[in-house]
């Protein structure tokens, strides 16, 4: 009983032996093996074209014509913040498949204004942060002219949300001005007039009221008639005549 169980234990060592230097085998030569195949996914929804595969390929490559690299020379977490750093980049997710494929998913900063500030122009993103434009895609998004502060821009990035969810307000407002302190104007796509909104604050309550206002005249009068509509005032809205 004694020797069945000395020779028992001595069999499971073997086996462990034999695995453990398989496994270590198996990754000895799947880390060797050269890394050819790539899949790579870049926002399959989203209509911005900031990022496509070649840009990911020469931020992990350094432009290199023929990429051999063995796959324990890769080392993921690098790979991602290289790509993380990319200005058009809000995140990257890269993982190997079994088969040895570098899987990368890019998710990009979504633009939802450009402003333009004397000669600067950059994008503003739905976090309200600043993004350099691109040299080879132009993202289409309202415009929005002036010096705006932290704050403001917070508030801009509210009332575009606000203005791209609804469709009469998304097809008709094509750009924003700022003034002076505490007073924009919207720029209307019909009509040569300006919309005074005055304090961004309260910008919700004011654009109900426009839509309110649209929705009833708009088709029943000639809005080249009007030089602006003002919204700032508490339950009205007065519009001025050229």
């Amino acid at each position: 009983m004694k020797n069945n169980k000395t020779f028992f234990i001595i069999i499971l060592l073997l086996y462990m032996i034999f695995m453990i230097s398989l496994s270590f085998f198996s990754q000895k030569t799947h880390k060797n093996r050269i890394l050819k195949k790539f899949n790579i996914i870049i926002d399959p929804l989203s209509k911005n074209r900031f990022v496509n595969e070649e840009i990911i390929k020469n931020i992990l490559f350094y432009k290199t014509e023929k990429i051999e690299k063995k796959i324990g020379q890769l080392c993921i977490l690098e790979m991602e913040q290289k790509l993380n750093n990319y200005p058009f980049i809000k995140k990257s997710e890269v993982f190997l498949s079994v088969d040895g494929s570098l899987n990368i998913k890019i998710c990009q900063k979504v633009p939802i204004l450009r402003i333009k500030n004397g000669n600067k122009e950059y994008y503003l993103t739905e976090e309200a942060e600043n993004l350099k434009l691109s040299s080879f895609y132009s993202s289409k998004v309202i415009l929005a002219k002036g010096p705006f502060s932290k704050e403001e821009k917070k508030y801009l990035t509210s009332l575009i949300n606000f203005i791209n969810s609804d469709e009469l307000l998304k097809n008709q407002i094509i750009s924003i001005k700022k003034n002076n302190k505490n007073s924009f104007v919207l720029i209307p796509k019909i009509g040569n007039h300006h919309i005074i909104l005055g304090d961004i604050k309260d910008f919700k309550n004011k654009l109900n009221k426009l839509k309110e206002f649209y929705k009833q005249y708009l088709n029943k009068i000639d809005i080249n008639q009007y030089k602006s509509i003002d919204l700032q005032y508490k339950d009205q809205i007065v519009a001025k005549k050229r």
